[in-house]
């Protein structure tokens, strides 16, 4: 009898003890998932582009909040770390947005932004690239893969090839269109023209300048010095877009030191109504004529263009009038 009652005191004891031990057991804080994911990877890092922000990293049901690190970013081909992404380079560092119809100088444009030499992107606790216009100085068609590591109550991961990159180029051009009509200098109907011809030519990747030239239809180019290219009443010509620097005329186009891609950096707005990037030029009979085939009439070529470049660099729009002949020496 009184060893089964000391029996059942130790056996009691022993549960007791069980207990007390698993109570005083550290209990695991939180969650760090190993299916971590970058949502848009792999991820399109268009070249030159002054800013553009990736999605976070996804937690998977990880516990909140997460510290995300950039161990290292490799070319996938080679495998090798890819020194250009950590490389610094001069770039604009904008700390406003440049409003064309509020910042119509230099000078204040230059209040809105920084000129720093720093790699081509920040990483974001996120998990977030934030590229800059430094990505000009990247290679083109070049795929990437890169690592991080993730930290949170829980501890921390190193998650390998995370996430991949490639970069490319973006389009030179964009809303580029033409149109045209001859306006009698008797008064009558309006007579529709072919569309001029548009031909935009990067000549160099360094500068900012466009050099405008509309021409007859074999490439003569019209004078806007001597009155041969002039505006139509009140509608948007190339110096509204231009807002930053002059007009330069010379016999035979209009320059335009446009200092920040795009350009035009935005529409245009006068007077409640929105123009696009719509310009709107006459050529007075005067300087030309026009094939019979289309008109016996005597009267003004009245071009419409539109065209919007993405980057930097120099560029020449050659602008041709179809069934149209200069006349003017």
């Amino acid at each position: 009898m009184f060893d089964k009652y000391n029996l059942k005191k130790l056996l009691g004891s022993a549960a007791l003890l069980g207990v007390l031990v698993i109570g005083c057991k550290k209990i695991d804080e939180g969650f760090l998932s190993d299916e971590l994911y970058v949502p848009d990877s792999p991820i399109k890092v268009e070249r030159g582009i002054p800013f553009q922000k990736t999605a976070a990293i996804l937690p998977d049901g990880s516990t909140r909040p997460m510290s995300v690190k950039l161990l290292d970013v490799r070319r996938a081909d080679t495998k090798k770390h890819a020194d250009e992404f950590f490389k610094q380079y001069p770039v604009w560092v904008y700390n406003a947005a440049v409003d064309p119809a509020v910042d119509t100088t230099i000078e204040q444009v230059n209040k809105k932004r920084e000129k720093k030499v720093m790699p081509p992107f920040t990483f974001l606790s996120s998990g977030q690239f934030v590229f800059n216009g430094a990505t000009d100085s990247l290679p083109v068609d070049v795929n990437y893969e890169y690592d991080v590591e993730v930290s949170n109550v829980t501890g921390s991961k190193v998650y390998k090839n995370i996430g991949k990159m490639f970069t490319v180029d973006g389009p030179l051009l964009t809303d580029t269109s033409t149109g045209c009509n001859l306006f009698p200098d008797d008064g009558s109907k309006t007579v529709p023209m072919p569309k001029p011809s548009m031909t935009i030519t990067r000549v160099s990747e360094s500068g900012n300048s466009v050099i405008l030239k509309l021409a007859d239809k074999d490439g003569n180019a019209f004078n806007p010095k001597k009155g041969e290219i002039i505006k139509r009443g009140d509608r948007p010509i190339f110096e509204n877009y231009a807002r930053f620097h002059p007009i330069e005329y010379t016999d035979t186009a209009m320059i335009c030191n446009f200092e920040i891609a795009p350009f035009p950096l935005s529409r245009y707005y006068a007077n409640g109504t929105q123009w696009n990037y719509l310009m709107y030029y006459r050529l007075p009979s005067t300087f030309l004529s026009v094939d019979k085939s289309l008109t016996p009439k005597i009267g003004s070529v009245n071009p419409i263009i539109s065209f919007r470049l993405m980057k930097a660099g120099t560029y020449l729009v050659e602008i041709r009038m179809q069934k149209t002949t200069k006349t003017s020496k």
